[in-house]
Protein backbone atom coordinates (compact mmCIF):
# COMPACT_ATOMS: atom_id res chain seq x y z
CA UNK A 1 0.00 0.00 0.00
CA UNK A 2 2.83 2.39 0.91
CA UNK A 3 4.47 1.62 -2.43
CA UNK A 4 1.35 2.74 -4.36
CA UNK A 5 1.17 5.94 -2.36
CA UNK A 6 4.82 6.70 -3.12
CA UNK A 7 4.22 6.15 -6.86
CA UNK A 8 1.15 8.39 -6.77
CA UNK A 9 3.07 11.17 -4.98
CA UNK A 10 5.96 10.90 -7.43
CA UNK A 11 3.57 11.11 -10.39
CA UNK A 12 1.78 14.09 -8.83
CA UNK A 13 5.03 15.99 -8.27
CA UNK A 14 6.15 15.26 -11.84
CA UNK A 15 2.80 16.51 -13.19
CA UNK A 16 3.02 19.76 -11.21
CA UNK A 17 6.59 20.28 -12.42
CA UNK A 18 5.58 19.79 -16.06
CA UNK A 19 2.62 22.14 -15.76
CA UNK A 20 4.86 24.83 -14.22
CA UNK A 21 7.41 24.33 -16.97
CA UNK A 22 4.76 24.72 -19.67
CA UNK A 23 3.36 27.85 -18.00
CA UNK A 24 6.81 29.41 -17.76
CA UNK A 25 7.54 28.94 -21.46
CA UNK A 26 4.43 30.95 -22.45
CA UNK A 27 5.41 33.66 -19.97
CA UNK A 28 8.43 34.51 -22.14
CA UNK A 29 6.19 35.64 -25.01
CA UNK A 30 5.72 39.25 -23.90
CA UNK A 31 6.03 42.74 -25.35
CA UNK A 32 9.02 43.31 -23.06
CA UNK A 33 10.92 40.30 -24.43
CA UNK A 34 9.84 41.15 -27.99
CA UNK A 35 11.45 44.58 -27.54
CA UNK A 36 14.75 42.86 -26.61
CA UNK A 37 14.96 41.24 -30.07
CA UNK A 38 17.17 43.34 -32.33
CA UNK A 39 18.05 43.20 -36.01
CA UNK A 40 21.17 41.09 -36.53
CA UNK A 41 20.60 38.73 -33.58
CA UNK A 42 21.04 35.00 -34.22
CA UNK A 43 18.34 32.38 -33.73
CA UNK A 44 20.23 31.11 -30.67
CA UNK A 45 20.15 34.60 -29.12
CA UNK A 46 16.41 34.88 -29.83
CA UNK A 47 15.76 31.43 -28.34
CA UNK A 48 17.62 32.50 -25.19
CA UNK A 49 15.03 35.27 -24.78
CA UNK A 50 11.82 33.64 -26.08
CA UNK A 51 12.49 29.91 -25.74
CA UNK A 52 11.85 27.35 -28.47
CA UNK A 53 9.51 28.49 -31.27
CA UNK A 54 6.10 26.88 -31.65
CA UNK A 55 6.67 26.63 -35.41
CA UNK A 56 9.46 27.35 -37.87
CA UNK A 57 10.36 26.90 -41.50
CA UNK A 58 13.44 27.54 -43.60
CA UNK A 59 14.72 27.55 -47.15
CA UNK A 60 18.25 27.41 -48.53
CA UNK A 61 19.06 28.58 -52.06
CA UNK A 62 22.73 28.78 -53.06
CA UNK A 63 24.30 31.33 -50.68
CA UNK A 64 20.96 32.56 -49.35
CA UNK A 65 19.27 31.00 -46.30
CA UNK A 66 15.94 32.26 -45.03
CA UNK A 67 13.88 31.19 -42.04
CA UNK A 68 10.73 32.18 -40.21
CA UNK A 69 9.95 31.31 -36.61
CA UNK A 70 6.76 31.80 -34.61
CA UNK A 71 6.27 31.92 -30.84
CA UNK A 72 2.82 31.79 -29.24
CA UNK A 73 1.87 32.93 -25.77
CA UNK A 74 -1.35 33.88 -24.02
CA UNK A 75 -3.17 35.87 -26.67
CA UNK A 76 0.09 36.90 -28.35
CA UNK A 77 2.03 35.73 -31.39
CA UNK A 78 5.58 36.75 -32.27
CA UNK A 79 6.89 36.17 -35.80
CA UNK A 80 10.55 36.66 -36.64
CA UNK A 81 12.23 36.41 -40.04
CA UNK A 82 15.90 35.49 -40.46
CA UNK A 83 18.24 35.81 -43.44
CA UNK A 84 21.54 33.94 -43.30
CA UNK A 85 20.93 33.24 -39.62
CA UNK A 86 20.28 36.85 -38.53
CA UNK A 87 17.06 38.66 -37.59
CA UNK A 88 15.87 40.97 -40.37
CA UNK A 89 12.22 41.57 -39.32
CA UNK A 90 9.91 40.94 -36.39
CA UNK A 91 6.18 41.21 -35.69
CA UNK A 92 4.16 41.27 -32.45
CA UNK A 93 0.49 40.34 -32.90
CA UNK A 94 -2.46 40.39 -30.51
CA UNK A 95 -5.86 39.06 -31.57
CA UNK A 96 -8.24 41.83 -32.54
CA UNK A 97 -5.41 44.25 -33.27
CA UNK A 98 -4.71 45.07 -36.86
CA UNK A 99 -1.13 44.70 -38.04
CA UNK A 100 0.50 48.09 -38.73
CA UNK A 101 0.33 49.25 -42.31
CA UNK A 102 3.57 50.09 -44.11
CA UNK A 103 4.47 53.74 -43.73
CA UNK A 104 2.44 54.20 -40.51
Amino acid sequence: MERHRLRFMTAAVAMVFLLCLMACSGAKITQENFDKIKTGMTLAEVKAILGEPADSSSIDVAVFAGATAMWKGEGVTINIQFVNGKVIAKEFLKPGKEAPKPGN
